[in-house]
């Protein structure tokens, strides 16, 4: 059995697809994995990390504007199916995996005329353009919500909730975690994401504030690659560019503060975390998070409302109200239950046997 996935250019399209690996290699241990991504993003390192094939392939980005590079991008996009075509003769796999990147589109439609089946998962409330081109060709599309039913063709749609690593189900307690970040294991802790894509306008904000927030507890901000928001010496604040110990970070934290994408969303309620969230303007984001404020998972603040005197107020409270802080984290793992990976596992291994036994 042979399961090929695509996705990149951000981790939101790969962190999913990772998780339903984990499982299905827990069904089929001898399954063979390989990953084609692209040249540029993020997401070789991580997946080389867990022994998985990687292979670069071609692909153009999706705009939904008029520009000049549409018209390059056309070309690439041209080259990565003609590119899928020949490579699936090489590597014929049993399926495709994909959740959402601009890189799968050629590959869902060479794989489809191929016969290779085709399997796309859809996290965000708002359908992206590159499941909205692969769902004629899909054969099976999982959603992490109900509310996206209504954007598929309703034989081939099925409600999972969104995969999360396994590594996010035995976890160890806040005050070890506290501890291994060099933190006080008895001091309220706050955990701020600023190191995803477009997270500029909260690493400004945390700059400007961070004594304030040091007042009222400790802090740990993932910046990202930009130093200057590093090189800060202020007792109660520890500034990390990136961190492959993403458990113990959101673990440590008793209020996380973040943008709103569906992976990082998803890691939270498996952790029945509590969480503020400031969704990138005018984005597929902004849905995710109305979707969530409106059904009482989060507390949302729009970005044109992120004021340090807003933010700063909506720490205290939050901090000083442990009830409404349980009853956050409780409805977000209720909105995102536990166990969406194995059941995506489990229509994607009954999908590879259904075929072998009609050879």
């Amino acid at each position: 059995m042979k399961v090929l996935c695509v996705g990149g250019g951000t981790l939101g399209s790969v962190t999913p697809l990772l998780a339903v690996v984990e499982q299905l290699k827990l069904r089929q241990p001898s399954i063979r994995v390989e990953w084609w991504g692209t040249e540029t993003g993020p997401e070789r390192e991580l997946i080389e990390a867990q022994g998985i094939s990687f292979k670069v392939i071609s692909g153009g980005k999706l705009r939904r504007y008029l520009s000049l590079e549409n018209f390059f991008d056309l070309a690439r996009i041209l080259s990565g199916f003609m590119e899928s075509l020949w490579r699936f003769g090489q590597s014929k796999p049993d399926c495709l995996l994909t959740a959402g990147s601009y890189v799968a589109v050629p590959v869902g439609w060479a794989a489809y005329f191929y016969g290779v089946p085709v399997f796309i998962h859809q996290q965000d409330v708002r359908l992206g353009l590159a499941n909205r081109l692969l769902k004629p060709v899909a054969k099976v599309i999982t959603v992490a919500l109900s509310e996206s039913v209504k954007d598929f063709p309703s034989g081939k749609v099925v409600v999972t909730g969104n995969p999360v690593r396994s590594v996010f189900e035995q976890v160890p307690d806040k005050e070890t975690a506290r501890k291994k970040l060099g933190l006080d294991p008895a001091r309220a802790t706050i955990l701020i994401i600023g190191g995803g894509t477009g997270a500029q306008a909260i690493n400004e904000l945390v700059a400007n504030i961070k004594q304030g927030l040091v007042n009222i507890a400790q802090v740990i901000h993932l910046t990202g690659p930009n130093k200057k928001y590093q090189e800060v010496d202020l007792p109660g604040y520890l500034a990390i560019s990136s961190t492959n110990e993403s458990v113990t970070v959101l673990v440590a934290a008793d209020l996380v503060i973040t943008r709103a994408g569906m992976g990082v969303l998803t890691e939270l309620s498996a952790l029945s975390k509590p969480a503020v969230v400031v969704p990138i303007p005018d984005s597929h984001q902004q849905d995710n998070a109305d979707y969530f404020a409106k059904s009482g998972g989060v507390i949302l603040i729009p970005q044109e409302e992120l004021t340090p005197g807003r933010l700063l107020a909506t720490v205290s409270e939050l901090l000083g109200d442990n009830e409404q802080r349980n009853n956050l984290g409780k409805q977000l793992k209720q909105l995102l239950p536990p166990g969406a990976a194995g059941r995506v596992a489990d229509l994607v291994t009954a999908e590879i046997y259904k075929n072998h036994e009609q050879i």
